[in-house]
């Protein structure tokens, strides 16, 4: 499996995975400044990352001052779920963000079915629940 920066080529294969393994996300194009990475196994995607290196985290448990990388969207193939595709698209941009002089990096679980894993998931890649009180699921955070 080979990580790198999405190209206009993947958009196709993205919008597979994205119908395919979250409809609930909907057809969104990237913003501007966006990064987009895939997961690639014998030619096709089999995970997609999109997330910014400018990102601001207002609520009260930043550690730190923005800027801020922000992880907005994780997809991984259901087929390929709990082999490293996940993991290693949140290293890769963790990474990009220290390379960017960004110290933490955030994002908020989706809050629909099965929110439970999905924390669950991401406390084992190194983030952690951000104090924010009154909130159920609050953004979680990973120093880079």
């Amino acid at each position: 499996m080979l990580i790198r920066h999405a190209l206009p080529e993947d958009g196709p294969d993205i919008a597979r995975l994205v119908a395919a393994a979250a409809p609930s996300f909907g057809a969104k194009g990237h913003s501007a400044g966006s990064v987009a990475l895939v997961a690639v196994d014998a030619g096709v995607v089999v995970g997609w990352l999109e997330g910014v290196l400018d990102g601001a985290y207002t609520g009260p448990g930043a550690p730190v001052p923005p800027p801020h990388g922000y992880v907005l969207s994780l997809v991984v193939d259901a087929a390929w779920r709990r082999r490293g595709v996940g993991t290693g698209l949140l290293d890769a941009f963790v990474d990009l963000a220290r390379g960017a002089g960004r110290r933490w990096v955030f994002l908020f679980p989706d809050e629909g079915e099965q929110v439970e894993g999905r924390v669950a998931f991401f406390e084992q890649a190194g983030f952690e629940a951000v104090a924010d009180p009154g909130e159920r699921w609050p953004a979680m955070g990973r120093w880079t």
